[in-house]
């Protein structure tokens, strides 16, 4: 190929620009390109994540509608070792914990419990089994055990929730002056907080006013 005087030196100027700067521009370019590969994959691999755990977390539902623990605890223990990442694990770990304390199981209930507590990815699953794990420590007179687990923080739509369960830590050893405390504290948050159950209210002013009544 043939090329006049004007295309020659345009051809020498980009040869001495690619000497220059095309390095740096491949360079770029691969690593634009694997970046958006590794996204990508990081998205196909959430995808496919979600599914598989998902189709694991049905055979739970499954096995909790037909009481099979065996079952409810091979497909909890799959998600919490392969699929921790999403909320399945969590969900699944509540379920676990909820039959197999029904079953009297509470070696396995507390065991669950305390994985959601520990790694579910959900603050709110994370929330709902600290205070299910303190009132299983209660029902075993674990006290000082149950109050170390209460103590904890926790998001502030539970704010109220362990609060009363630091109260009932202290009900439970007939410490009513403590207990008044944490429920009057618990009460006082739900009466500022507009979509507070009814139900709950209810339980804790039962609570409150075995204890010597609100303020």
């Amino acid at each position: 190929m043939h090329f006049n005087l004007e295309e020659q030196e345009q051809l020498a100027e980009f040869k001495a620009w690619w000497k220059r700067f095309g390095k740096w521009i491949l360079a770029t370019i691969v690593a634009v390109t694997v970046g958006y590969g590794s996204y990508a994959t990081y998205g196909w691999w959430n995808k496919k994540s979600a599914l598989g755990a998902s189709k694991i977390y049905e055979l739970v539902l499954t096995g909790a509608q037909k009481q099979d623990i065996p079952l409810i605890l091979k497909a909890t223990a799959d998600l919490q070792d392969q699929f921790q990442s999403t909320s399945y694990a969590g969900m699944a770990s509540l379920v676990a914990a909820q039959v197999t304390n029904a079953a009297g199981d509470l070696a396995n209930s507390e065991k669950n419990l305390r994985w959601a507590v520990e790694k579910a990815k959900v603050d709110a699953h994370q929330d709902i089994a600290r205070a299910r794990l303190v009132s299983l420590l209660i029902d075993q007179d674990k006290f000082d055990e149950a109050r170390k687990v209460a103590a904890a923080s926790v998001s502030k739509p539970f704010e109220p929730l362990i609060l009363e369960r630091r109260g009932d830590v202290e009900f439970a050893q007939q410490k009513n002056a403590e207990a008044r405390k944490f429920y009057q504290q618990g009460w006082d948050l739900l009466l500022k907080n507009a979509d507070a159950s009814d139900e709950s209210k209810r339980l804790l002013k039962v609570k409150l006013d075995a204890v010597g009544g609100r303020s």
